[in-house]
């Protein structure tokens, strides 16, 4: 069981030291060691971290901690956002990570039952989200909470072009 709450600024550098640490666990395969820097820099930077977090009105920060208080895992929403490809306004769930060593207990699908009953509770009716096409088992855990894919875009690092696979789930009552 994991606890949920909203980030608030005093979390920015628990949110960048682990945004930073799972963002590395999971896609440095992908980016060469200063195309990864650079993303990280530029997500993750004090000064990105700080503005989103204070714009409350367009964004939702969560915080998810262990049973010990130990944060594990994050995720980040943009709330009234269109999807790609069909320009429909919804909720964005841009960030979704758990440290490594978290995964397989049941945290992600925590966190996004959460965020579903947030978007719910806000009246929202579409939740979206791009995935790399590489990500299979992320696509599948997605189609599992209902997500279907919209289709596909563009998407590139340093080092490969990959692609991002859109998906989008109706939210109802």
């Amino acid at each position: 069981m994991i606890n949920i709450r909203e980030a608030t600024k005093a979390d920015l550098d628990v949110l960048r030291e682990v945004g930073c640490k799972t963002y590395r666990e999971h896609f440095s395969a992908i980016w060469s060691l200063a195309g990864m820097q650079g993303f990280l820099n530029r997500d993750f930077s004090p000064s990105a971290l700080g503005q989103s977090l204070e714009s409350s009105a367009s964004h939702l920060w969560l915080i998810a901690s262990d049973e010990s208080g130990r944060v594990v895992g994050f995720s980040k929403i943009n709330w009234s956002a269109p999807a790609p490809l069909t320009g429909e306004v919804g909720v964005e769930l841009q960030k979704i990570y758990f440290l490594k060593s978290e995964a397989g207990r049941g945290y992600g699908k925590q966190l996004l039952r959460f965020i579903c009953n947030r978007a719910i509770e806000r009246g929202e009716r579409l939740l979206w989200l791009d995935v790399l096409k590489t990500n299979s088992n992320a696509r599948r855990f997605y189609e599992g909470f209902g997500f279907q894919k919209i289709g596909e875009i563009p998407f590139k690092t340093d080092l490969a072009e990959i692609g991002m696979v859109v998906m989008a789930c109706e939210l109802s009552r």
